[in-house]
């Protein structure tokens, strides 16, 4: 089964962040995304989880460049567990 990719403004609505702070934190390496042959940006459903974990660091003072030093961490692909966090939030 394919994996459903999502678009800005679905991951927008579905995160609450605005779509130029996903690109903001796409350009910061924060998150990816795919493109379509009309060069549309497509995330996959892994990028709920990462924006949580950067809204969640932020909101208790956690910088942009500290939350993209701990996601550098986990293996490239897969979506941060319950156990990342916890590790991230030591």
């Amino acid at each position: 089964m394919r994996e459903e990719l999502l678009t800005i403004g679905e991951v927008a609505d579905r995160t609450g962040v605005a779509t130029s702070a996903l690109r903001f934190y796409e350009s910061k390496g924060l998150i990816t995304s795919s493109r379509t042959d009309g060069n549309q940006r497509r995330f996959h459903r892994s990028a709920i989880r990462v924006i949580s974990i950067i809204r969640a660091a932020q909101a208790v003072g956690i910088s942009l460049d500290e939350v993209a030093n701990a996601l550098a961490d986990l293996p490239k692909g897969r979506t941060p567990t319950r156990g990342d966090w916890a590790n991230m939030s030591r």
